[in-house]
């Protein structure tokens, strides 16, 4: 027989460990060593501020029969929820936008995805980073700060 292991509840991030600096609370070692690295280059962003409704929620007005909670086969009548997206780090004039990824979900691509296509049907997209690791953390740092901060 196979053990299943227990994951712990709302632990959305695989292998991510969170931590308080300064009083925010990061989802992962990886964000937080990105928001040091930028406070230390003097570049400023705002963590998690800037949310994005990537689709509209709405009513579907045919009928949806849908199991629920209980494993029932009913007709579902609630309302869509808007689909979001809240980036890690967005530049305060939204010039470029960071997301840091160590172990992407299943979800991930497809909102990533998404995500780019508001961007770009908004017009004026900004740079978008997506570093994996701490050394594309500094890579990427380097090219915003070579980018957007030289005099």
């Amino acid at each position: 027989m196979q053990m299943r292991r227990k994951r712990a509840k709302n632990k959305k991030v695989r292998n991510a460990t969170t931590k308080v600096y300064k009083g925010i609370k990061f989802r992962s070692k990886l964000e937080l060593f990105t928001y040091i690295k930028l406070e230390e280059a003097g570049i400023a962003a705002l963590y998690e501020k800037k949310k994005y409704v990537l689709m509209e929620g709405f009513r579907f007005e045919s009928d949806a029969i849908e199991c629920n909670s209980k494993r029932e086969f009913v007709k579902n009548e609630t309302k869509i929820r808007d689909i979001t997206y809240t980036p890690d780090f967005v530049d305060p004039n939204e010039l470029w936008i960071i997301e840091v990824k160590g172990f992407a979900n299943d979800v991930f691509p497809i909102k990533w995805k998404l995500f780019k296509k508001h961007l770009q049907d908004k017009g004026n997209a900004p740079m978008l980073f997506l570093p994996r690791n701490q050394k594309q953390v500094l890579e990427t740092i380097e090219i915003i700060k070579e980018t957007f901060y030289t005099d």
